[in-house]
């Protein structure tokens, strides 16, 4: 008798984080249930993926949905977020609470959740710690136990009352890592940054390029040797997000070398664009945070992710229209820092490291699928294609061509930091958990909705 499935997905080159190989893939009840070259079976839909590469569903591990930032919220909400999330590939992602003055960690979480049961793709969450830190020690183990097992804390970011002491910091990461979590460090130095953001204010130099000037890789690199110092000392694990410079890259490897257990994040903008664009009339409108650097920087990126070095690449997606970034009139002290990143996460990792010959496809899984699974605790019902796992797919024409446009892209912020950079290939289909998200141009999931992924702790 013929296994009966609910999907099959047939003829397709299909990519894991160890090799690729024409394979069928089986799948019933949300999951995959068989793999073989070529699986006989009945199946109340076919898809025939001959010529395409098959994914597992790529994880973004660093989204901003709906934030509060400078008197205005990041445009995308949980529902449009994750649509723009399907389209661009991913299947799953990883927000972060919002702490409050004066909010519990739990009463954190409760609110986020309730916004994200909008999402169209499944997703987790980090624990910010922005308030009262120390107050806050004794709620991280039942947060854990909980099933949040990871924290981020900020060291900059003074005058907007999110920055954490490095007193604080060390207590906090001890904590964190006693009881099984993982602390994720936003690193950059900010006496460094203040100092210098106060320099160039006072000589009236308020253009775009000088949110560059004050926020340096220097100042990264700072922050990280500082984190890692401490993190030695204590024996803990440290994850520092969006790696933005050569500095603070070699700065973390050093402590990687010194057997600091360290894991390191970067996005594509610090792959792909760079501080001119700061230069152009609008570029206020690429303010993010860190900044955009030097091509040397990018190059020296890019040389990480090909050694295996860089743990994840994730997109810190936190989009404004523009009207929201043009309030500022371009002073780059007053314009909300952040980018839409999630819908161009794999073409631009795609396109520019596997076909422009950096990195390869199963280092590309690793990277945008199978690490931050590991690291975060989603491993291996995510990040993999394999026999029990969840029926997460992505299916890739590599022969086509295309351009990124803000009009085609699906989030709501109206226009794109990556405007007209060629992709090579095309979305066929994002499939999650065995239900069909996008067809060709088509948003067709409008029914599914993301599960919530708690995990067990470290």
């Amino acid at each position: 008798m013929k296994d009966k499935f609910d999907l099959l997905v047939v003829n397709g080159e299909v990519i894991t984080e160890r090799d690729s190989e024409k394979l069928d893939v089986g799948i019933r009840d949300a999951r995959v249930v068989a793999l073989s070259p070529s699986l006989k079976g009945n199946s109340d839909r076919v898809i025939d993926a001959a010529g395409k590469l098959v994914f597992p569903g790529f994880i973004d591990a660093h989204t901003h949905m709906g934030i509060p930032i400078m008197n205005t919220y990041s445009s995308d909400d949980f529902e449009s977020g994750s649509v723009a999330a399907a389209f661009g590939s991913v299947t799953t992602i990883i927000d972060f609470t919002v702490q409050e003055k004066g909010q519990t960690l739990a009463d954190s979480v409760a609110v986020r959740i309730d916004k994200a049961r909008k999402s169209h793709v499944d997703y987790a969450l980090h624990v910010n710690i922005t308030d009262q830190p120390e107050k806050r020690l004794d709620e991280i183990p039942a947060i854990i136990a909980d099933g949040f097992t990871s924290f981020k804390v900020f060291s900059t970011y003074r005058q907007a009352g999110m920055m954490i002491t490095w007193d604080e910091f060390r207590k906090v990461l001890q904590q964190v890592n006693a009881h099984g979590g993982l602390l994720c460090l936003h690193a950059e130095d900010n006496d460094l940054v203040e100092t210098l953001t106060a320099e160039h204010l006072a000589a009236g130099r308020k253009a775009a390029i000088f949110h560059a000037r004050s926020r340096t890789a220097e100042a990264e690199a700072k922050a990280i040797t500082r984190a890692a110092e401490i993190a030695g000392e204590l024996g803990a694990s440290l994850y520092i997000v969006h790696v933005s410079s050569q500095a603070g890259l070699e700065t973390g490897l050093n402590a990687r070398a010194r057997g600091v257990n360290i894991y390191l994040e970067t996005c594509p903008q610090y792959l792909v664009l760079t501080e001119e664009c700061y230069r152009r009339e609008n570029g206020h409108r690429w303010i993010t945070t860190p900044p955009l650097r030097t091509q040397q920087d990018c190059e020296a990126l890019w040389q990480a992710l090909a050694d295996d070095q860089i743990d994840v690449v994730a997109t810190d997606h936190c989009p404004f229209t523009i009207q929201q970034k043009d309030a500022s009139r371009g002073a780059f002290h007053l314009t909300p820092n952040g980018l839409p990143g999630v819908e161009a996460l794999f073409p631009l990792l795609y396109t520019y490291g596997v076909a422009h010959g950096r990195v390869t496809l199963p280092q590309l899984v690793r990277l945008l699928a199978k690490r931050p699974a590991e690291i975060f605790g989603l491993y291996p019902q995510k990040g993999t294609i394999q026999i029990g796992a969840d029926a997460d797919l992505v299916i890739w024409d590599p022969n086509a061509e295309e351009a990124i446009a803000a009009k085609h892209l699906h989030g709501k912020a109206d226009w794109s930091p990556y405007e007209g950079m060629p992709i090579a290939g095309k979305l066929e289909y994002t499939i999650l958990r065995g239900q069909v998200l996008v067809q060709g141009d088509e948003f067709v999931g409008q029914e599914v909705r993301g599960v919530e992924r708690r995990v067990a702790k470290r």
